[in-house]
């Protein structure tokens, strides 16, 4: 199924309508293939369309996204990514480059057990690890 179909069917199993303008934001953020902020986006689509598009509707679309899993917010950068698997709920590594900005994400459920477990121990609940890696893809490492 096609990614922009598996987060319609994700939103409206959630109770939530798929609007053109959800579509739209969706699609951008795919389209980009980086981590792109809420700026961004509305750039993209004000240039798409030949309107200004606000930041701030954006920001509320990206915070429907992200409860659905249907975008991932990478803390450092203050910038999404689509999620490519919706249904898991898994806490996502990023491996994020100082030099192009690319995202690289990874599940490792083992490692977020031990971070929940360590959070417990010290007396913390309800903990979300946000685990981000920061450094150089192979890419710009071997430039």
């Amino acid at each position: 199924m096609p990614l922009t179909d598996l987060a319609r069917l994700t939103l409206e199993q959630a109770g939530e309508q798929w609007t053109p303008m959800r579509a739209r934001v969706f699609e951008a953020i795919d389209g980009f293939g980086r981590p792109v902020s809420a700026y961004d986006i509305a750039d993209a689509l004000s240039a798409r369309e030949g309107r200004r598009v606000a930041a701030n509707s954006i920001y509320r679309i990206l915070d429907l996204f992200v409860a659905n899993n249907l975008v991932r917010r990478i803390e450092s950068a203050n910038a999404y990514v689509v999620n490519s698997h919706p249904g898991c709920a898994h806490d996502c590594i990023f491996m994020v480059c100082d030099s192009c900005g690319k995202a690289i994400h990874l599940d490792d459920d083992s490692l977020s057990r031990r971070l929940r477990a360590a959070a417990g121990e010290a007396g913390f609940s309800s903990v979300r690890p946000v685990i981000e890696v920061k450094g150089k893809c192979a890419d710009c490492a071997g430039r």
